[in-house]
């Protein structure tokens, strides 16, 4: 694992040393086509990233390809190689240096998937999560972007070595990567070896499998939308702090320093949640941020140069790191192992083809005068910003509401995953959870550490409280279960193998009530999951085990929940996860059978966390359980 963490050390300088000195070459690109052009900055920028990005798009087939059928490592040092050698015929000539940058984006258009497609190679190898090492990746890239900047603004003073020194440190930075580049291999990393001809064709493929799957399909409209407008508005705030000039002035380096550790924050802050899920709670407020942060940026422009508030600059960096993690890491987790060289080409096209269109519409509505100044410019994308929030809130409340609740109970509880379930859980498909119940927040606690959207089941004593059904009903869709000792139906059970019919994630505590007493760790369970299980056999079943719920602030230890007792501070719940399983049909013959089986595999999950796991039925009293169980949440 130390060796694999090495590794992902040397992916991160390799990248960041190739987005320095891609950056560096824009922004000198840029600025040399901004003073060339009667149209001046407004439009050089624009046309600069059309330039830069045409080989992300055209060429994208040819690296999805590559990248899916080669070894990755020596994928990702041989595009280092090109885009470096794509330099080097225009160092004698001193240029032009647009046609050297549009070369040379061929290779990084190439390095670009390479290095995304590793990253979840990289997590396994590693033992982290995902959204973890993307929030790394992308703090790297910020820093790398906004650094890049600052090198292409830096006013070198005369040649050195003949040369311009900016090109040469472009140079220098080209070579670090493709040193870097060398270690980074992951042995969990998949290849798919295929024939030429075979590999192009699968690129298209995959396109399919990928638009035809609902979560690898919206995290990549939504990240392709956030990165167009991200690149247009950046425009917008560059051409403002340099004004007329074209020279970097100390507030505009103080601004553009800012947005980067605004950046690298906001991916730091979003890293911190390994929820591959729940971290799209964050996109939400991060829009809704971007939108208050372009508007205040708006409102200065409305002054001269010179007024730019430098918080409403960090702010905006922030929400935008808060924004991009969840979305790449989403991407990431939805799309097939055998598919991510090609994912991640269709990532970049997705991505390049929506920001060459906002490009291009931003260059006509400049060159038009319908969008004249970097203030009319960043008004026109902050109400598109706000429309996207709107959306955001709508799609992702639930995320959203999660990870508020998630926030609001991290002061009190530090909960620890254990066993082999904490990493297989399935991502997709039916699948049912089941464990012991012995506090009010089990269902938020193991909501931790899983990484689906939950379907719990709820009594109507709770359910129907006003504002708990309406967040129930159209935020949670959890299943509402009546209240009663002896029923001779139950619709809530028609309910829930309907949801797994849908290939959703069910909570289940078969106890049907929450633990009472010390000396009964496991009351008996219900009949209702038997039924479930008897009418979908195939589903998957997770067992698991919470300790550290008894004797909480939500136990019924030393009386009922919440009252006369502390709230819990820094309380350690951990976790047993099991390996998903299917269960046995003689296990599914009786329901007996069945409950037996489901209780003794609960409390043999006790063994992951090293505790003594107790004998079924000691200290039970099964009949008196089974007349009092009513199915608490």
């Amino acid at each position: 694992m130390a060796t694999a963490r090495l590794r992902f050390a040397s992916l991160w300088i390799s990248q960041e040393t190739r987005i320095l000195s891609e950056w560096a070459l824009r922004i000198t690109v840029w600025l040399e086509v901004a003073r060339q052009s009667v149209s001046g900055s407004n439009s050089a920028w624009h046309l600069t990233t059309a330039i830069f990005i045409a080989p992300f798009v055209i060429l994208a087939p040819l690296h999805g390809a590559v990248s899916n059928a080669l070894p990755r490592r020596w994928v990702l040092v041989g595009s280092a190689v090109l885009a470096l050698a794509a330099l080097l015929p225009f160092v004698p000539s001193h240029g032009p240096w647009l046609w050297a940058m549009g070369l040379s984006a061929i290779g990084a258009a190439l390095y670009s998937p390479t290095r995304f497609a590793m990253l979840p190679a990289v997590a396994v190898d590693t033992r982290m999560p995902l959204a973890r090492i993307s929030g790394w990746i992308e703090t790297g890239v910020a820093v790398a972007i906004v650094g890049g900047i600052l090198l292409g603004l830096t006013p070198w003073q005369g040649p050195w070595l003949g040369q311009s020194p900016i090109i040469l440190v472009i140079l220098a930075l080209s070579v670090v990567c493709v040193l870097t580049a060398i270690p980074a291999h992951f042995p969990s990393d998949p290849r798919r070896a295929e024939m030429p001809l075979v590999a192009l064709r699968g690129f298209f493929t995959d396109c399919r499998r990928i638009a035809a799957d609902r979560p690898a399909r919206y995290s990549l409209l939504a990240l392709a939308f956030f990165q167009g407008l991200v690149t247009a508005g950046s425009g917008a705030l560059v051409t403002q702090t340099l004004g007329d000039t074209l020279q970097p002035g100390p507030q505009s380096m103080e601004s553009l320093v800012l947005v980067c550790v605004g950046v690298a924050v906001g991916c730091l802050v979003a890293s911190a949640q390994g929820n591959p899920r729940r971290i799209l709670g964050l996109v939400p407020f991060g829009i809704t941020g971007l939108v208050v942060a372009q508007g205040w940026l708006a409102l200065s422009m409305s002054t001269p140069v010179g007024t730019i508030p430098l918080v409403a600059c960090l702010l905006l960096g922030f929400m935008a790191g808060l924004v991009n993690v969840p979305l790449r890491a989403s991407y990431l987790a939805a799309v097939p192992a055998d598919a991510r060289g090609n994912a991640m080409s269709v990532m970049n096209t997705a991505i390049y083809v929506l920001t060459t269109l906002v490009a291009l519409g931003m260059l006509v509505l400049t060159r038009t005068q319908i969008l004249p100044s970097p203030f009319a410019q960043l008004v026109f994308l902050s109400m598109v910003a706000a429309g996207a929030a709107i959306l955001a809130w709508w799609i992702l409340l639930a995320p959203a509401l999660e990870q508020i609740i998630e926030i609001i109970i991290w002061p009190m509880y530090r909960i620890h995953g254990h066993g082999p379930g904490v990493a297989t859980i399935p991502l997709r498909g039916p699948l049912i959870l089941i464990g012991n119940h012995t506090t009010y927040f089990d269902p938020f606690l193991i909501g931790k550490l899983v990484p689906r959207s939950l379907v719990p089941m709820m009594t109507s004593k709770f359910y129907d409280l006003p504002v708990v059904r309406w967040l129930m009903v159209n935020v949670v869709g959890t299943i509402r279960v009546e209240v009663g000792k002896y029923r001779r139906e139950a619709p809530e059970l028609q309910q829930a193998i309907a949801v797994l019919k849908q290939g959703g994630c069910l909570l289940l505590y078969p106890e049907a009530i929450l633990r009472r007493k010390e000396e009964i760790p496991l009351r008996q369970f219900g009949q209702g999951v038997w039924h479930i299980l008897n009418a979908l056999p195939e589903t998957p079943v997770v067992i698991f085990w919470v300790e550290g719920g008894w004797g909480s602030w939500a136990s019924y230890k030393d009386g009922p929940p919440f009252k006369n007792k502390k709230m819990d501070r820094w309380r350690t719940i951990d976790i047993a996860i099991t390996q998903p399983q299917v269960l046995d049909p003689a296990i599914l013959a009786h329901h007996r059978t069945t409950r037996n089986y489901l209780m003794q595999a609960c409390l043999e999950a006790r063994r992951l966390l090293g505790l003594e796991v107790h004998s079924l039925g000691a200290g039970q009293d099964r009949e008196e359980q089974e007349e009092e169980a009513v199915c608490e949440p």
